[in-house]
């Protein structure tokens, strides 16, 4: 509903998604993108403990990304350069100053901190291989423990920790639990 009125309304939105208590209730991003809206949430919870924030803007050379902060709900819009920005911040104001007014759906199954690692083959054979700093992450990955728990345990910076896990599910060494 929010997402198809907003591309509706607005020109050059490319995409959105909608946060609540940092769970995500909303998106019609690409699988790969929603990735991005998990170091989202802990940027907001780093940048909150200092100062309170309304809006974070990121530019990029082909897209933009512009996030709004309204208590519990933060939206988050990828546009082209060529976006109306005054519309947009008008858009983005009423929706989430009216959140009453917004029926939002229950929240995605799962999120990337929820899923649960493993790996296609035993893990003695895998650990040898990979980079020492891989391997501090690496070594947490059973097929039981969530990403969260890994990010938890480990003693790496969550960027390192996520770039990681990542990079080694698209290598397909790790999968996802369904």
């Amino acid at each position: 509903m929010y997402i198809e009125r907003l591309k509706e309304s607005i020109n050059g939105v490319v995409g959105s998604f909608i946060l609540k208590d940092g769970k995500m209730m909303q998106s019609d991003l690409d699988p790969d993108l929603l990735y991005v809206t998990q170091s989202i949430c802990y940027l907001i919870e780093m940048v909150n403990e200092k100062r309170n924030i309304n809006q974070l803007v990121f530019l990029g050379e082909k897209k933009d990304l512009f996030v709004y902060f309204h208590q519990d709900l933060a939206a988050g819009v990828l546009l082209t350069h060529t976006a109306n920005i005054p519309l947009l911040n008008y858009f983005i104001k009423r929706l989430l100053e009216k959140k009453e007014d917004v029926h939002l759906p229950e929240p995605f199954p799962s999120t990337l901190e929820e899923k649960v690692p493993y790996f296609d083959r035993p893990k003695g054979e895998v650990l040898p291989n990979v980079p020492k700093y891989a391997r501090q992450v690496l070594e947490f990955v059973d097929g039981k423990r969530t990403i969260r728990d890994i990010i938890e345990q480990s003693t790496l910076p969550l960027e390192v920790v996520l770039d990681v896990i990542l990079s080694y599910r698209r290598s397909s060494v790790l999968h996802y639990r369904s």
